[in-house]
């Protein structure tokens, strides 16, 4: 069997299916399939936070006109020129909302939404799910998806929890609520299905990564991050987001990248989003939306 290389499945903790590949019997890697021959896949998330990310945090701190305009610098300047680097890398995004920004801010989400990108959701007011009875949960679920469906003609099929906590039940409740995929959780390199229960469908987990995530490396507001640390140097930021796309591509994982307008979308930092979208146009990496990458997984 010299030379000849199989493709078998395997389980992992009973839900997450990956492909074996072997050479001569010998195990040389474990990946996903990816569609088109890529060898790994990356998924771009803009979280629209806006302000409500701050007063979510501490209302009382951040409900003043100064601290409301470290979110709001977000879609006054900071989407654009996202966008414009999205455009100009030929790429679609999945922009995650609050159905508060859909409300407070409609012509921007429907500017992303026309432009092609996909809207997911991203809780009603940014609230902390892990605060929550389970009733409220649900309720914040469905208010924020009538706030996106009422402004762009669309129900969100993707989630993701606003930063903060969750409880043992928020998982199903999500995928009680019909969407097709979450992207909170931490668990995995690659997409994986949550089996359904009884008549509820299942759905895909995109895991994500802390280290991929802006906000907390360049983020600055009074009491955050705790202990007033300094903002992160932008070279060394954008060195563990290469580092991690490299590893992924040679792993053939999926690489999730989470940006915030308010915090990457100053002048100064928005080359760390260029470079990270130039050098995965450079690699053999199939970028997509989450809907897109959760419909193919769903699919094998």
């Amino acid at each position: 069997m010299s030379g000849l290389r199989l493709a078998s499945k395997l389980q992992i903790g009973g839900k997450h299916t990956i492909n074996t590949d072997t050479v001569g019997g010998d195990h040389v890697k474990k990946e996903i399939v990816w569609p088109h021959g890529h060898q790994a896949a990356a998924m771009i998330c803009i979280m629209l936070d806006a302000e409500f990310i701050w007063l979510g945090m501490d209302p009382e701190k951040y409900d003043t006109p100064k601290h409301r305009s470290m979110g709001e610098y977000g879609p006054r300047r900071g989407i654009n020129r996202i966008l414009e680097a999205l455009d100009r890398f030929q790429v679609k995004a999945t922009f995650f909302a609050p159905g508060i920004f859909a409300e407070t801010y409609p012509e921007q989400l429907k500017e992303i939404a026309e432009a092609g990108h996909e809207i997911a959701l991203h809780g009603y007011r940014h609230e902390d799910f892990g605060g929550l009875s389970k009733e409220q949960q649900q309720s914040v679920l469905n208010r924020g998806a009538k706030a996106i469906e009422q402004t762009i003609g669309r129900m969100p099929v993707g989630f993701r929890l606003p930063e903060g906590g969750c409880t043992e039940e928020t998982l199903t409740l999500i995928q009680q609520a019909g969407f097709l995929y979450d992207n909170s959780f931490f668990d995995h390199d690659i997409p994986y299905r949550i089996p359904g229960s009884g008549a509820y469908a299942d759905m895909i987990e995109i895991p994500t990564r802390w280290e991929l995530i802006d906000f907390p490396y360049l983020a600055w507001g009074d009491s955050f991050p705790a202990g007033n640390a300094r903002i992160a140097i932008y070279d060394d930021v954008l060195d563990n987001w290469l580092r991690e796309l490299n590893a992924d591509y040679d792993m053939g994982y999926c690489y999730v990248l989470s940006l915030t307008p308010q915090t990457i979308g100053s002048p100064g930092r928005m080359f760390m989003v260029n470079t990270v979208l130039e050098q995965i146009k450079r690699k053999n990496i199939w970028l997509a939306t989450g809907e897109e990458i959760a419909r193919y997984v769903m699919s094998l």
